[in-house]
């Protein structure tokens, strides 16, 4: 009988995510930062709680993240000119022209690690985590 495939999956999660740290710690991002910082590029103005559903996290990994990457230089918050109480998450000069950068050194990452599986297997892979995704959306935490 095979092993758990939920434990590969987050064995293969865990790995990427130190592969990520790795590749991002020279422009100073962490792997727990990084998909606010790619989110962020193509979702300027998105509220804190906009972030926290494309990324996928809980708000205080939400929180903990955006402040950091303020710290750093590479977002601004600035208040909604509707609803006073809302911030906006902007991203700076210095994360634009990283960004592209950044998302090379992810792409060649992703390829590294899918070498040697065919574009068949990647379509099989990717179609069955869509499917596990949305699965994972129908089950209560």
């Amino acid at each position: 009988m095979r092993d758990s495939i939920t434990k590969h999956i987050i064995y293969t999660a865990r790995r990427s995510q130190l592969c990520v740290g790795s590749r991002l710690e020279k422009y100073n991002i962490t792997a727990a930062e990084e998909p606010f910082f790619m989110a962020i590029q193509s979702h300027a103005g998105a509220a804190q709680e906009e972030l926290t559903s494309l990324v996928g996290v809980d708000k205080a990994a939400t929180t903990r993240a955006i402040c950091a990457l303020e710290s750093k230089g590479y977002l601004t918050r600035r208040q909604d000119e509707q609803d006073r109480r809302q911030k906006r998450i902007y991203a700076t000069e210095k994360a634009m022209q990283l960004g592209a950068e950044v998302k090379r050194e992810l792409l060649q990452l992703n390829d590294e690690i899918l070498s040697g599986i065919s574009a068949e297997e990647r379509d099989v892979l990717y179609q069955a985590l869509l499917k596990m995704e949305k699965n994972l959306d129908r089950i209560k935490r």
